[in-house]
């Protein structure tokens, strides 16, 4: 089973230069969890987190504040051909809830794996072992 059986192609992102409110607007309208933020060449620069929309909610009140000052940086990327394993084991090690696919090692960006992914993969895996 690898990254590229689970992750989700061509992921919703926001650039690093928008307001914080359009990204919190983007994840409630999406109902997603973790927003991958690209800079200018369109590389994956950081991830946003919906927590992380809150506390610049309750810090910055109504105030403009670009992405880029509150994303995590820097990102942790997977590529699509590694095992699940990895992007579990990664994801454990770094206590984080998504990990940007990257077919390049780098920044440039064909996927997203989240938690609810593996847990797709997980279901499939016991139902492969029920059946």
């Amino acid at each position: 089973m690898q990254v590229r059986d689970y992750m989700s192609a061509a992921p919703v992102t926001i650039e690093a230069g928008a307001d914080y409110q359009e990204a919190f607007a983007i994840m409630e309208d999406r109902n997603l969890h973790h927003l991958p933020v690209l800079d200018n060449a369109g590389n994956c620069a950081g991830i946003l987190a919906r927590r992380d929309l809150q506390l610049a909610a309750r810090y910055f009140h109504e105030a403009p504040v670009e992405v880029g000052e509150v994303m995590h940086t820097p990102v942790t990327t997977i590529a699509p051909d590694a095992d699940l394993g990895a992007a579990v084991q990664r994801m454990t090690d770094e206590r984080i809830g998504c990990l940007p696919v990257s077919d390049d090692g780098g920044g440039h960006l064909v996927g997203i794996i989240t938690e609810t992914d593996l847990l797709r993969a997980l279901r499939d895996l016991l139902n492969q072992r029920a059946g």
